[in-house]
């Protein structure tokens, strides 16, 4: 395995009990870094618990599109592929949820923590 399917392994492993998402944050940061694009999300495991969250932040991100967010009360089913080997600028994966079609992107690195 590579470093990127690791860590997509990794982030599979962590998400299996988080899927209700509580905040969706765009930012973009300054020109000293790049104007460079981020998503930040968090998932709790359930509508009724958010003492613990799982915080995602998809960094370099490029085609964002986001479906319906309003009302959403779902789990997020989330599909992270490498594509690293694509040899696109900068771009090593891309993130589709696929049940709901709430979000897709194409990003440079993910990061994801346990917060709480």
């Amino acid at each position: 395995m590579n470093k990127y399917k690791d860590l997509i392994s990794d982030f599979d492993q962590a998400k299996r009990n988080f899927g209700y998402l509580t905040s969706f944050n765009l930012s973009r940061g300054t020109e000293i870094e790049g104007f460079q694009t981020s998503l930040q999300i968090t998932l709790a495991p359930s509508t009724l618990d958010y003492d613990e969250q799982l915080l995602i932040t998809f960094t370099g991100v490029k085609d964002l599109e986001v479906g319906q967010l309003t009302g959403l009360i779902c789990w997020l089913y989330l599909d992270i592929t490498d594509i690293s080997k694509d040899q696109l600028e900068d771009i090593r994966f891309k993130v589709v949820e696929y049940e709901n079609d709430i979000f897709s992107l194409y990003c440079s690195q993910i990061a994801f923590e346990i917060i709480g």
